[in-house]
Parts: structure tokens; C-alpha cells; sequence
């Protein structure tokens, strides 16, 4: 009997392989009892029966059964072989087809009759509900592990396992906590500000590479390993499971969550490419411009083409929307107007120059990138609600607390522009019509806040629902 001999082990974490070894010797002796011939032997190590895709010595297995090179198996039990009902009867299947005998070490299984099919059946049946057992009490486990905020699975990069009684009072703690790690985390908070100051991925890519930096669990570091690394709540100190963050963690952040939040923001940005700078900009409030209902940043788009009752087919004209809640809609040309007049208007006021002429302070850069938290906080909320986790109302109570954060750190926010100066000096509509677009944005981007706000389906457009806030505590009082 030409025999091979199938041993598997779903975990060997200290990849000694001694629990697949335990079982070939077995199943060795087994093969001698029965003075069967092994011809080769099947070992997927460190392979689940239920959870892996593909255990490639099985599949070998198969495939040599087929081709009639064995006329037996040996394993250690028929857990070892499938816990799946369906996947025995596979084997069944292709044992009758090919007259294949069966053995196993903890008992015996005859699939040439019905009663050894039946109890081989049977044997499969039982296996699969340990399994589901075993996978109900996993689940509860890590969800419990996840409640007291403690990690799961291997340190991530960045971190360090330690026990909480190294870092807390309790001495006699059995909890787990990841702590940064010295080089490691140095590496996440510096990929971060490059990420933040618009360096693109596959810049920072380069860079890591080209010093010789090891990549987590990689030879190299790619976009795809850095993007995972940037976007793990870990790294702000939070405990997420099954998607969604944990009020407890004990994990020490890297970095604080308003850093987290606008990495998420920027990162998972469905217009943004990783692969090239993107298409030039071609519309003045494109991408600048703020959806007054959920807070996120309105897009143009061109206009939708309608029917008319008689067939006939208008296409209306193009618009700021919405990107993220796709429920506010106004004429593009419109809106750019309303801020191209409200700013020639307000610049060719005779102080102007005065009330444009602060300088930028600490206060006011440490304002900026609270207020680009703020923002990417709204524009989180807004995806939340796109993807039904909260609700219309919860959506409508974190928009107004953060709009309000919003409106407070706009009046600390001054940026002084060499682009403003010109505007308020040399003649300022000539000046406005004579910049190129990226300077005209430039300049809204400096001195004001553009909101869209929602209007009645249908209504006219109304110059009042764009509201624009001024940038510097001067120009707000008369803006």
C-alpha cells in the first residue's frame, strides 16, 4: 500500500514545528502496524482547517490521489484532515472514486463501508461544532480583552508589549499594554508630519527605503505598509474592535487624536491619489468651500441633465456639492461670484491694508492646525453618517459642536499673504482679474471661511445662504 502520511497543526507560534513532528511519528507507527508502504509525507504547518484558504499540502495530497500515486492516508484524527462536513464529503467522494484506505492513529476509519462513512461522517459532524464552539469562545474572549481596552495579537509597529505592572501602580496586573517604542515610534510621529505637510506617500517611501529602514513584517517599506501604518488608531492611543473605537484603552499613544483624525481625513479621502499630484485645480472653490450641512468640503460638478415631460433633455448648470453627504447643491458660477465680489469689495476699502496686516503668531499657527482638526472631525462625522453608523440627529449635534470649535479658532487664525497686500494697493479688481487661479485661491484660503448652506429644494439662488467668514478678528467686526 502506497501510503502518505497528512499532519497538520492550526498555531505554532514558536515555529518549532514539534506538534506536526509529534504527529508524523505517530502516524508512522501507525502505517507500520498495518505494514503499509509511506511513500511521502503532507505537513502543513501552522495552517487552520477552517479559517485558511489554501493549505497547500493538502491540496498536494489531493492532487497525487488523483493521479493514482497513493493508495493510502494516514493521519493522526480526522480533525487533522477537515473539520469541515462539506470537505469530508469530498473526500469520500474521491476515496470511492479511487479506493483509497483510511487510517487514524486515535481511531479507525473505513470509508470502503457504510458504516465507516457514517462514522466518519459523524466524526466530521462533531469536529465542526468544537470548532464553532471554539470559535464562540475566542470571540467572547477577544471581545472582553477589547472592553478592558487591552491589545490583541502582536505589538504593532510602533510599539512594544509590556505588562501594565511595568508602567502602573499595580504590581500584581496581568493586563497587557503597548508602549512606544524608542525608534520605531520616532519613525510613525515623523511619517506623520511629512503625511500632514501633503508629502506624498510615495516620497516618504523613497526616503524610509533609501536610509535603510526596516519595514514592519517587509523587506521594504511600500505606500500600502506606510498607509496602514498612518491610519491605526493605536497610534492616538485608542482601542478599536470590530471597527468601531473603544471608550477604554490601555495602549500610550504616539501621537494625540487630533493628529489621528487629520490623518484620517486626508488619507481616506475618496478623491485623493496616492500615485500622482492630482489633476490641476480648474475652479476657485473647489475643494475649499464647506458643505454647511455636515461640515465636510464641497466638490464642482457638472451639471445633471434632466427630461423634460415632453422628452426633451436640458442639462442644468454646473455646481458646488457636497463630496461627502451629497445633500447640499448650489450653482458654481454663482458662488463664485458672491466671493469674488465680496472679496474685490472688501480689499478696495480704504483699510484695508490695516486690517489685513497681522503678523502670524504662535497663537495663530497653533489655531491653524487645531482648526484643520476640527475639519477633518466634521468631515469624519459626515462619511459616519454616509455609512449609516450614527444617525441624522447625532450627525446634526456633532456639526454644531464642532462648527462652533470652528468659529472660535477662526477668529485666532491670521495668515498673512504677500497676494493680500498687492490686492489692497494696486487697484483691486484689475489686480483680482489679472491672477491666475491657484492665486486667486490662495487668497480666499487666507482670509476667509466659505460655507454653503443647505437651502429649500427648488428655491432661487440666494447669495445669503454663502456664508463667508472672515479669517482675521479685524476684518470679522466689519466684514
Amino acid at each position: 500500500m502506497r501510503t502518505g502520511i497528512y499532519a497538520r497543526i492550526s498555531q505554532d507560534t514558536q515555529g518549532t514545528e514539534l506538534g506536526v513532528m509529534r504527529q508524523q511519528d505517530d502516524c508512522r507507527r501507525e502505517a507500520e502496524r498495518r505494514g503499509w508502504r509511506v511513500v511521502d509525507h503532507y505537513v502543513d504547518n501552522d495552517v487552520s482547517a477552517t479559517r485558511s484558504k489554501s493549505r497547500p499540502q493538502y491540496q498536494r495530497m489531493l492532487g497525487d490521489i488523483e493521479a493514482g500515486k497513493l493508495d493510502a492516508i494516514v493521519v493522526y484524527a480526522v480533525d487533522r484532515l477537515t473539520r469541515s462536513p462539506r470537505e469530508l464529503e469530498d473526500i469520500i467522494d474521491l476515496a470511492s472514486a479511487h479506493g483509497i484506505k483510511f487510517a487514524n492513529v486515535t481511531g479507525t476509519i473505513d470509508l470502503s463501508t457504510p458504516e465507516g462513512r457514517a462514522m466518519a461522517r459523524q466524526m466530521g459532524t462533531f469536529a465542526r461544532l468544537e470548532t464553532e464552539n471554539m470559535s464562540r469562545r475566542l470571540k467572547r474572549k477577544f471581545q472582553e480583552k477589547a472592553e478592558r481596552g487591552e491589545p490583541h495579537g502582536y505589538a504593532p509597529y510602533g510599539f512594544e508589549r509590556v505588562s501594565a505592572a511595568s508602567v502602573a501602580e499595580n504590581p500584581t496586573s496581568t493586563i497587557k499594554r503597548d508602549v512606544p517604542h524608542q525608534e520605531h515610534s520616532a519613525i510613525v510621529r515623523e511619517v506623520a508630519d511629512r503625511a500632514l505637510n501633503r508629502e506624498s506617500l510615495r516620497s516618504i517611501v523613497a526616503d524610509l527605503n533609501a536610509r535603510g529602514i526596516p519595514a514592519p513584517k517587509s523587506s521594504a517599506w511600500s505606500s500600502t505598509i506606510l498607509r496602514q501604518v498612518l491610519l491605526r488608531p493605536a497610534n492616538a492611543g485608542l482601542r478599536s474592535y470590530l471597527g468601531k473605537v473603544l471608550p477604554t484603552s490601555t495602549t500610550v499613544p504616539i501621537y494625540d487624536r487630533d493628529t489621528y483624525d487629520r490623518l484620517t481625513a486626508l488619507l481616506t479621502d475618496p478623491r485623493r491619489k496616492s500615485n500622482h499630484v492630482g489633476p490641476e485645480v480648474k475652479y476657485l472653490l473647489s475643494g475649499i468651500a464647506l458643505c454647511g450641512l455636515c461640515g465636510a468640503k464641497m466638490r464642482r460638478q457638472i451639471g445633471r441633465v434632466q427630461k423634460s415631460k415632453s422628452g426633451a433633455e436640458k442639462r442644468q448648470p454646473p455646481s458646488y456639492q457636497c463630496a461627502t453627504c451629497f445633500r447640499v447643491r448650489r450653482h458654481q458660477l454663482l458662488v463664485d461670484e458672491v466671493v469674488t465680489e465680496t472679496v474685490i469689495e472688501r480689499l478696495s476699502r480704504p483699510d484695508a491694508v490695516e486690517a489685513f496686516s497681522a503678523i502670524d503668531t504662535d497663537t495663530g499657527n497653533s489655531a491653524a492646525v487645531a482648526l484643520e482638526a476640527v475639519e477633518a472631525r466634521l468631515t469624519r462625522a459626515a462619511v459616519e453618517f454616509a455609512k449609516g453608523t450614527i444617525t441624522g440627529d447625532q450627525l446634526v449635534v456633532i456639526t454644531k459642536s464642532l462648527q462652533n470649535d470652528r468659529d472660535d479658532l477662526l477668529r485666532q487664525v491670521v495668515v498673512p499673504n504677500v497676494l493680500v497686500s498687492e490686492l489692497t494697493t494696486m487697484g483691486t479688481r484689475a489686480r483680482w482679474n489679472d491672477m491666475p487661479l491657484l492665486a486667486k485661491r490662495e487668497v480666499v484660503e487666507s482670509l476667509m471661511m466659505v460655507t454653503v448652506l443647505p437651502s429649500k429644494s427648488g428655491a432661487a439662488f440666494d447669495p445669503a445662504l454663502v456664508k463667508i467668514d472672515w479669517m482675521a478678528d479685524s476684518a470679522a467686526s466689519i466684514g
